[in-house]
Parts: structure tokens; sequence; C-alpha cells
């Protein structure tokens, strides 16, 4: 029998099943998300840092009614190694929709958008002082966006399969039925024949905690070893391609009472290899650290 999942009176708390896939709140909820990217050589020397910051809003829709979830950017933040901290104008009050029932088992819309997301918005960005960004801080700036809705998603049930909803007692653990999939990877930069390919992903409820004085889940998820291979589309006259495996692991803490995410931390790293024309011509560990943290209306409005 399930126990209302913010009942943990007695003695036999940590034993009781509960309730993970309760019924969603309707109020606005707001985040704070901050993905940290540090590039090292492969001999360890790091070769850059760059930090980005987004504020975002999520307005839920009726999902029993068929109406989408929507976004708005409040404001976005990028600095580059010990560059200064610029803003991003044209992201400002940027908004889209998500309707989860319209998107494909790879999570892309009907226009091949991952989670119904605009990439032309990430195009040609310039900074508060009007100057324009590089095609690469474009990209990461996109793959912010999307990392939010990739990861919040273990916290919300499958449609088949093993997913959140077969968890529920601390210490269950399942394989996810996102495991061995493989996905095109999203974006311009990358060419026809891109791909993803996920590993053994797990999923763990791994205990109780509490964030902001809320009673939440703590759903622990793993990648297993996932591998890459991305044709780029650079410059017309290089012929690169970059291969990888990776790894992200990290916790999610799910509020118990309003059945939104309260936090995130994850760890996304990687081993890539560059060529050109079939050559070797660069080999780095990137290492991203990706936090995702609910806050409250004033601390949004005020950044």
């Amino acid at each position: 029998m399930n126990t209302k999942a913010t009942d943990i009176s007695g003695p036999n708390a940590l034993l009781r099943e509960y309730d993970l896939v309760g019924q969603r709140k309707q109020d606005p909820h707001y985040y704070k998300i901050q993905t940290e990217l540090a590039t090292h050589s492969s001999k360890g020397k790091v070769k850059s840092v760059e930090t980005y910051q987004e504020l975002l809003r999520a307005e839920p829709g009726n999902r029993s009614a068929g109406e989408p979830d929507r976004f708005v950017c409040g404001r976005f933040y990028v600095q580059r190694g010990d560059g200064p901290e610029v803003t991003i104008p044209s992201l400002g009050g940027f908004s889209y929709e998500v309707n989860k029932e319209l998107l494909d088992k790879n999570d892309f819309d009907e226009k091949g958008q991952l989670f119904a997301i605009p990439e032309d918005k990430f195009e040609g960005l310039t900074d508060h002082t009007g100057k324009k960004l590089p095609f690469e801080v474009g990209y990461q700036v996109y793959s912010a966006f999307f990392y939010y809705h990739s990861y919040v998603a273990y916290a919300e049930p499958t449609s088949e399969g093993k997913g959140v909803q077969s968890l529920k007692r601390i210490g269950d653990k399942v394989v996810h039925n996102g495991s061995f999939v493989e996905s095109p990877l999203p974006g311009k930069l990358a060419k026809e024949g891109s791909i993803w390919k996920y590993g053994e992903i797990t999923l763990e409820f791994k205990g109780l905690g509490v964030v902001d004085a809320q009673l939440c889940a703590i759903l622990g998820f793993d990648s297993g070893v996932c591998t890459w291979s991305m044709p780029m589309n650079y410059m017309p006259v290089m012929n690169l391609k970059t291969t990888g495996v990776s790894n992200y692991h990290g916790d999610i803490y799910l509020d118990l009472d309003s059945y939104w995410v309260r936090k995130v931390e994850m760890v996304l790293s990687e081993i890539t290899n560059t060529t050109m024309w079939g050559i070797p011509v660069d080999k780095s560990i990137p290492r991203t650290r990706l936090t995702i943290r609910a806050i409250g209306q004033d601390e949004f409005d005020q950044n």
C-alpha cells in the first residue's frame, strides 16, 4: 500500500512504499540553471572554462487536457575563462512550448526540434555590448536549454517500460527504458548521420532529503557508457568529425508535495577525438557540471 509521500512519521518510514508520480501543482515554477564546461587536453591541462547561467520560468499546462507547458527565459549569462560576464539580450523573454505527448521517442517535435526548442534562436548571438559570440558558444547556449528537459525527464513517468513509476521503496533500482537507445544528435552543427547511443541507464530511489524546507525523494541516475559520432557542418573546406565516449550521472531532488523538481546535480564526462579528412587533429576531455535549482519569483525577477 502506498503511503502519502509527505508522511514519514513512524519507525518504518524508510521501509514504506512511496508514490513518486503524483499530480503536479499547476502554479509556475522558477529555476536557475548553471552549466560549467571545463575542457582538458589529453595530458590533463585545462584548455578552457566556460560558465553559462540561465533563469527559466516553467508555466505548466493541463496535460490531461492536452495543453503544452510553456517556458520563458528571464535572462542568460555567459562567462568565458577570465573574461567578463555578459548577457545575451535576445534571449530575455524568449519562450517556447513543449507538449510531451507530441514529441517522438527521441523527444523531437514534428519540425525536428529537440524538446520543441527552435534552434534558429541561437544563431548569430551577440552579447549586451554588441559583440558577436562564436558559433560554438551558440551551440553551448542551445545545449543549456535542452539539458534542463533531458535530466528533469528522469523524474517523470515513462509511457512504457521502466521509469520513476517503477520505484516504490528506498533502495529500488531499475534499468530505465531509455537504455541503449540510438538518437540523432541535435543542432545544425551536426551533419546527417550524427548519432548518440545511450548505455545502460539506471535510476535509483536513493533516499529522502530536504531542499528549501521541502521533503524530496532523491533519485540517482547513471547513463552507463554512451558513444557518439558527429560529422560537423563547420566550414565547407573542412571535413571534420568528432567521436567520443561519455558518461553522465547525478541526483534529482523531487518535491513530494508539488511533484516538481527542486534540484538537479549532474556531471557529464567525455573523451572526444576530432579528425579532419580522417587525420587526427585533437583529443580532449570535456567535463560538464550542471546544477538546476528551484528559486522564488522574487529572485527570478531581480536578476
